[in-house]
């Protein structure tokens, strides 16, 4: 038998057919998020990147829950969640009937939006992500330029770029990799 994830022994504990329903909710995020990593976060079963939390799921006993943990995620898609019921920082659907598809990626983006975002104004590394979760930039900002080592990455995870930046110029040895990750190009500046 198949050791299961974090997730999904968390979800594997609720009733039949909610336990299905929610097993099929998780799949489907990993299917839109697979660069995330699952996590149990606040007691919930969850989804992150190295930026934060993107998203819960958990089953109760009137309804489930899909957790941006953001409350604002919510109120940016207001319209679009207007046939849900919800609390500031989680959204109820039936016990029979899962968000849809094309839902739960905007609840992503915007999420992961939110993580790049505040990436930027911290003093870490700042963070961009493609919508499936998978790191695309990492680095530094220093007085609105960029500065320190960079990575970029191509969208299935692998490495394809690499150098630092000086108060926003290009110095030193970058590397350019190929599409399984190895470098073949080196250039200096």
């Amino acid at each position: 038998m198949a050791k299961l994830g974090l997730v999904d022994s968390k979800l594997n504990t609720l009733p039949e057919p909610q336990r299905t329903l929610m097993l099929k909710m998780a799949a489907t995020i990993r299917e839109l998020i697979p660069g995330a990593t699952e996590c149990i976060s606040y007691n919930l079963p969850a989804f992150e990147v190295e930026g934060g939390v993107i998203c819960g799921i958990e089953g109760y006993k009137k309804h489930n829950s899909y957790f941006p943990f953001s409350g604002s995620v919510l109120t940016q898609l207001s319209s679009e969640l207007a046939n849900y019921e919800m609390t500031q920082g989680s959204l109820h659907f039936p016990l029979d009937k899962p968000l849809p598809k094309g839902l739960l990626k905007m609840l992503i983006r915007v999420r992961l939006d939110q993580i790049e975002e505040k990436s930027r104004k911290g003093t870490g590394p700042v963070l961009s992500y493609y919508d499936n979760a998978v790191l695309q930039s990492k680095g530094k900002i220093r007085k609105g330029e960029l500065h320190g080592p960079w990575q970029w990455w191509r969208k299935d995870g692998t490495l394809m770029r690499s150098g630092e930046f000086k108060s926003g110029v290009q110095t030193g040895t970058w590397w350019t990799y190929d599409a399984k990750g190895k470098p073949y190009k080196k250039t200096e500046f």
